[in-house]
């Protein structure tokens, strides 16, 4: 399904949004990301919208942590968001040449020679860091045409201006509900796509571990590789200490996987998975913890105590 019909608080929400946005494009981006920092911060402690989702997954994920440990993380999660968010809605005023700056690629040959061998390249990324700096940061470092898979949010006006930011340097965004035959077309045509699939799949998907816990797990990248030929080449924005990105490029091995079989697809699955799982365990407070990813799964009583802040 597409955007709703435009309602009273659709209204609302988009002239909050454009007035956020006319602030921050108003000020440095140091400042913009401090404010994102405390923005994260307030949310979490004041507000505690899906705070104890947050915690609950980190006691999944993380069984041998304390608890401060984990609200720890939770706060620099919550700080993340924050700023990514102000970020995102500072975009207009990026230049290539800021953007060149402010996300480094490590390895960029490694995309280099998977694009070059003409079959596409499937970038698979995560919500983590910022993703969607990563896909403008794409864009304009290697300038291989790429397309974005992206969820179409309720609110259309808001979700047209998220867009119109996503496409600033060219940029095609695919919106998951025709995103079939549009990736298919974009992967036999050489190009480059780019997936985050870390989120929540559908009941009945395959189960693959993740934190330590079975979970139903999106395998459409995978089977997209090996039915088009094309490489996985998982990225990952890391945020570094100034604020800025450095690019994790790694390609996900599938050359001794012959064929489009449910069992390569499993596999294939499986090494993507792990990789997005160690990048989360090297920098737990860049990822979205807030997401409902175990939601199929019961909660084990790995912690007990109520939650502090």
């Amino acid at each position: 399904m597409g955007p709703e019909t435009v309602k009273p608080r659709h209204i609302i929400e988009f002239v909050a949004f454009q007035f956020i946005a006319f602030l921050v494009q108003l000020l440095p981006l140091s400042v913009v990301r401090k404010m994102g920092r405390g923005l994260g911060r307030f949310v979490y402690v004041r507000i505690g919208y899906r705070k104890e989702v947050t915690l609950n997954n980190l006691r999944r994920a993380f069984p041998e942590k304390s608890e401060t440990e984990l609200i720890g993380i939770a706060r620099g999660a919550f700080e993340n968001i924050g700023i990514s968010l102000l970020e995102l809605a500072w975009f207009p005023r990026m230049t290539r040449q800021e953007i060149l700056e402010e996300m480094r690629f490590d390895n960029p040959g490694i995309l280099k020679n998977a694009y070059e061998k003409g079959k596409g390249v499937i970038c698979l990324t995560a919500h983590f860091g910022n993703w969607e700096l990563l896909g403008q940061a794409l864009a304009v470092r290697f300038q291989y045409p790429l397309s974005g898979l992206a969820k179409t949010q309720s609110n259309r006006l808001v979700n047209e201006q998220i867009n119109r930011r996503r496409k600033l340097f060219g940029t095609k965004v695919i919106p998951m509900e025709t995103s079939l035959r549009e990736l298919i077309r974009a992967l036999g045509d050489g190009e480059m796509v780019m997936i985050a699939a870390d989120q929540a799949a559908p009941k009945e998907n395959v189960p693959m571990e993740f934190f330590g816990t079975m979970v139903p797990t999106h395998t459409g990248p995978a089977a997209l590789s090996l039915r088009m030929g094309s490489a996985i080449v998982a990225i990952f924005a890391v945020r570094s200490s100034d604020g800025s990105y450095d690019a994790h490029l790694i390609e996900v091995p599938s050359e001794d996987l012959e064929g489009h079989t449910d069992k390569n697809v499993v596999e294939l699955t499986r090494r993507h998975v792990k990789i997005t799982e160690n990048i989360i365990r090297q920098y737990p407070d860049q990822w979205l913890w807030m997401h409902k990813r175990w939601k199929h799964v019961p909660l084990p009583e790995t912690h007990s105590g109520e939650a502090g802040t």
